[in-house]
């Protein structure tokens, strides 16, 4: 492997790279993949015009558990091999990662699979413009956006996958982000907030308290995201880590009523339905 930060990536047990990560994936990987169950039968009838899974945050497509020797599957290969349980498969898996290393990982492991995987090179914004032109907009695609910050989730990434009429998005919001960095990030010299929620400089006061400033960047965001005809499930699952710290959100965005009550049945809505903010 070549010379990689050893805290952040290894070998796998299947030889390929992987990197590390908290126990908390398991929580995230296992209400994607939830999802992906869930939504196969409505899945199984747009399988002509085409039904995909778009990643373009994916990564190797293996993880390491930090200090255990458990190996979990990376969001791309879970969820194809949870589409296949399912009562409809996806028709392709549109992966991209802005490292062509992990990039590749992922691609020979899902061809190991024999999935129709398709490798976009580049970062999420230059990748996501030519998987949606890939795509027949009139198959029911489902996209999930896993990136590492707030930056990383640009805003242009959910334009252009607004214009897929039948399209479901979770997103991975970094709570954890928001509230470390939100003073910083207010500064020009920034350009964090500007790529996940651009115009906020004309709508949003930041000379109030932190916690406030924080939920109104989020509510501007969220307006502008259902503005592009992609609204919010009412639950947003807070993803925590070992020591109970708040770490990210994984929100839904759909224009489809439907999409909204699967959410409802796989996440903690079903047993905890009050709103997790600041």
């Amino acid at each position: 492997m070549p010379q990689r930060d050893l805290e952040r990536y290894t070998l796998g047990d299947d030889g390929l790279i992987v990197e590390k990560v908290g126990s908390w994936a398991v929580d995230k990987l296992k209400l994607v993949t939830d999802y992906v169950y869930i939504s196969g039968a409505p899945r199984k009838g747009f399988l002509d015009t085409g039904a995909a899974y778009i990643d373009p945050f994916c990564g190797a497509g293996r993880s390491l558990i930090k200090d255990t020797t458990t190996f979990i599957d990376g969001s791309p290969v879970a969820a194809f091999k949870r589409a296949i349980e399912s009562p409809g498969r996806f028709t392709s898996i549109a992966i991209s990662d802005g490292d062509d290393v992990l990039l590749a990982a992922a691609t020979q492991r899902l061809t190991a699979l024999s999935a129709p995987v398709r490798s976009f090179a580049g970062p999420a914004s230059e990748s996501m413009p030519k998987i949606v032109q890939s795509l027949d907009r009139h198959g029911l695609h489902l996209a999930f956006l896993d990136p590492y910050n707030l930056g990383a989730l640009s805003f242009d990434l959910f334009e252009q996958l607004a214009k897929l009429r039948h399209i479901d998005v979770i997103a991975h919001v970094s709570v954890s982000d928001l509230q470390r960095n939100a003073d910083r990030y207010t500064d020009r010299a920034y350009e964090q907030f500007d790529r996940f929620a651009p115009g906020w400089r004309r709508q949003v006061n930041p000379d109030v308290n932190l916690t406030a400033f924080r939920a109104a960047i989020l509510r501007y965001w969220s307006e502008r995201i259902s503005a592009l005809g992609l609204p919010q499930a009412k639950h947003r699952e807070l993803i925590r880590g070992g020591q109970g710290q708040r770490l990210y959100w994984l929100i839904l965005l759909s224009r489809h009523q439907l999409a909204h009550k699967f959410w409802e049945k796989v996440s903690s809505a079903a047993r905890s339905p009050m709103f997790d903010g600041f």
